[in-house]
């Protein structure tokens, strides 16, 4: 059974949710803020749960700016194509940009919404950390937290990302990436001797646990170690504030040797799916 989630069902969907944590990042940190009754935020989102003798055993979310997030943990090939028809109804005419979620949910529910053919993917190792492993590596270089005076230096190193990632983001908007960076207060930047070496952020935070992205050095800076020291002098900051874990999605062999440098652990893969042109999804 599939139905559409009232305010009423919030703590039943955290619970469910923070069962599966490592892969429902993006889900709770919508859920928390701006909440499952929010209208006015690319944010907000839209929660569709599958539920069995009353117990929610899935959970899809639309969030308004065209994110389609998924976690159904027990989904197989057959499931989803069981589910495809009411799946389809609930999304019918909505605009999907992105779809993340596990890999193997991915791979079951693309083919039976339509998108197969349309999608740019792009699989990752997941990767996690019990925040009293972290290892801090020694230097000297400080972090210290991104500033608007930082914009034009951010929005460069963002498009530089951005292009490192392929075509995992729509073009043209990685200066109000870096905008929105720089004032959600998660933003960082290391700095070595005064000048700016690397920059990260985390992408979702929550009282338990932050997921780590944009994370960049430049080429000139790379290979010193500084992308395993910002992670980590980041993390060091959540753990003064109570957060206890800590994951993220690794792309490439450099960048999967700095995290398991600081403690960070391979748990199961990731899957970023990005279109070209928004999928409308019809019944």
């Amino acid at each position: 059974m599939l139905r559409r989630a009232e305010i009423a069902d919030a703590p039943a969907l955290e619970t469910f949710l923070a069962r599966h944590a490592d892969t429902s990042m993006f889900l709770r940190a919508n859920l928390a803020d701006p909440g499952p009754a929010a209208t006015d935020s690319p944010g907000a989102t839209t929660f569709w749960l599958c539920e069995t003798a009353g117990e929610i055993t899935g959970v899809i979310g639309f969030a308004e700016g065209g994110m389609l997030l998924v976690q159904m943990p027990e989904l197989t090939v057959d499931a989803a194509e069981r589910l495809a028809p009411a799946l389809r109804h609930a999304l019918a005419g909505r605009d999907i940009a992105m779809f993340n979620a596990e890999a193997s949910q991915v791979a079951a529910l693309l083919p039976v919404l339509g998108l197969e053919q349309a999608a740019l993917i792009e699989r990752q190792p997941l990767y996690m950390l019990p925040l009293s492993e972290l290892v801090s590596p020694q230097g000297n270089s400080v972090l210290r937290p991104m500033v608007a005076a930082d914009l034009d230096l951010i929005a460069d190193w963002r498009q530089l990302y951005e292009d490192d990632l392929g075509d995992m983001f729509p073009a043209g908007g990685a200066r109000k990436r870096a905008e929105a960076l720089i004032a959600s207060g998660r933003g960082r930047v290391l700095t070595e001797a005064g000048a700016p070496v690397a920059m990260t952020a985390f992408n979702a935070a929550l009282p338990d646990m932050v997921q780590i992205g944009n994370v960049f050095t430049p080429a000139e800076h790379r290979s010193r170690g500084y992308a395993r020291r910002i992670v980590a002098l980041h993390l060091q900051e959540a753990v003064a504030a109570g957060v206890t874990r800590a994951i993220l999605f690794a792309s490439g062999t450099a960048a999967c040797r700095a995290y398991e440098a600081i403690g960070f652990r391979r748990a199961g893969g990731y899957t970023l799916v990005s279109f070209a042109k928004p999928q409308r999804i019809s019944p």
